[in-house]
C-alpha cells in the first residue's frame, strides 16, 4: 500500500520517528520521551515509521492488552499535540492484524491522524519502515515476509531471558550489522522504489526508513539520499529524521 500526500496539504517539516520497539524490555522508548515531544513540537508532521511496538517481545500477557496499550500511547500523542499531523506507517513488530484494524479505524474519526500503510510519498519524499529489504524488492515476497510476522504470537516466556542476555551482550547489534550492512540495505531499497516508480525519475530526491537500527546520514545512491534514524533500544544510537518538504518539481 503506497499512500502520496495531497500537493495542497504539504507540511514545510516532518519527523520520522520508528523502532521505539515499545512493550520490548530492550526498549529505551521511556528514556527519549522529552526527545520525542521536542521533535513533535518543531514539526508539522509527525509519521511513525513502524515498530513502534514489538508485539512478537511484548511484557504484556495478553494481545488485546497490548493492543489497548499501544492506542493509547498513539492517542496521547494526539491528545497533547492536536495542531500536529500525525502518520502512521506498519513495521514488522507491530503488524499485529488486531492492532492494524483498530487503528484504521482512528482514521476515519480523527481528522489529524492516517494510517498510511506501507509506504508515504510527500513531495520528493519516500518514507517507509524499511522491511521491503526483506522481500528482495518485490511486493509479492514483501507481503509474505510481513504476513508471517502477522501470523507470529507473543514469544513464550522461557525464551524472554535468552533474548535479555542477547542484548545485555550487545550481540543483536552484531547480527544487525552483519544482517542489515547500510550498502546492501539502500541497493535493496532502491530495488524495491524502482520496481514501485517510486525512484529518482519519479521525482524522488529523498528516502526515509526504519527497521535495520542502523544510523545513516544521507548516504547518497542512485541519485537519491537514504537517511535513517537507528532505534530506541539498549546500546544502539536513536536520531530521529527531521525533513524540510519540498514539492517534486
Amino acid at each position: 500500500m503506497i499512500h502520496t500526500w495531497p500537493r495542497d496539504q504539504m507540511p514545510k517539516q516532518a519527523v520520522f520517528i520508528s523502532d521505539l520497539h515499545l512493550m520490548s524490555t530492550r526498549s529505551t522508548a521511556e528514556q527519549h520521551h522529552t526527545q520525542i515531544a521536542s521533535l513533535i513540537e518543531r514539526n508539522e508532521m509527525v509519521v511513525w515509521g513502524g515498530d513502534l511496538f514489538d508485539f512478537r517481545w511484548s511484557r504484556f500477557s495478553s494481545e488485546i492488552e497490548a493492543v489497548d496499550f499501544s492506542l493509547d500511547y498513539l492517542q496521547q500523542w494526539r491528545n497533547d499535540y492536536p495542531d500536529k499531523q500525525f502518520v502512521f506507517l506498519c513495521g514488522n513488530h507491530d503488524a499485529s492484524p488486531l492492532f492494524l484494524r483498530e487503528l484504521r479505524q482512528q482514521t476515519d474519526s480523527e481528522s489529524n491522524f492516517t494510517f498510511a500503510g506501507d509506504v508515504l510519498r510527500i513531495g520528493d519524499t519516500v518514507m517507509l519502515h524499511g522491511d521491503q529489504i526483506e522481500g528482495r524488492g518485490t511486493m509479492q515476497r514483501f507481503e509474505s515476509y510481513r504476513k508471517k510476522w502477522a501470523d507470529k504470537k507473543r514469544a513464550a516466556l522461557w525464551r524472554f531471558a535468552g533474548y535479555d542476555a542477547i542484548v545485555a551482550a550487545r550481540a543483536h547489534k552484531v547480527a544487525a550489522a552483519l544482517a542489515h550492512r547500510n550498502k546492501m540495505a539502500i541497493r535493496k531499497l532502491n530495488r524495491f522504489l524502482e520496481l514501485h516508480d517510486l525512484g529518482p525519475d519519479s521525482g524522488t530526491r529523498r528516502v526515509v526508513f526504519g527497521h535495520t537500527h542502523r544510523l545513516i546520514g544521507g548516504f547518497e545512491h542512485e541519485q537519491m539520499q537514504f537517511f535513517n534514524g537507528g532505534a530506541a533500544i539498549r546500546h544502539v544510537p536513536f536520531r530521529p529524521v527531521e525533513i524540510e518538504l519540498d514539492a517534486p518539481a
